[in-house]
């Protein structure tokens, strides 16, 4: 996961694997190129998938102590 995928907003991140995913489905779309576009977007989920993980850690923090 590379600093710039962390440093995204969450749709950020959902809007550029969307975008993946029409480059996916493109029939046209070279193998390797479908590789290396199948792999950046793997590491993006990633990132996303932290970012929501962070974010619900966050809320159980907070539910759990509503005083700070």
């Amino acid at each position: 996961m590379t600093k710039q995928h962390k440093e995204q907003k969450l749709s950020e991140q959902i809007e550029a694997l969307s975008a993946l995913v029409k480059r996916l489905e493109d029939p046209s779309i070279e193998l390797e190129d479908a590789l290396t576009v199948y792999e950046s977007g793997m590491k993006i989920a990633e990132a996303a998938q932290k970012a929501l993980e962070d974010a619900e850690q966050r809320i159980e923090t907070i539910s759990n102590n509503p005083e700070k």
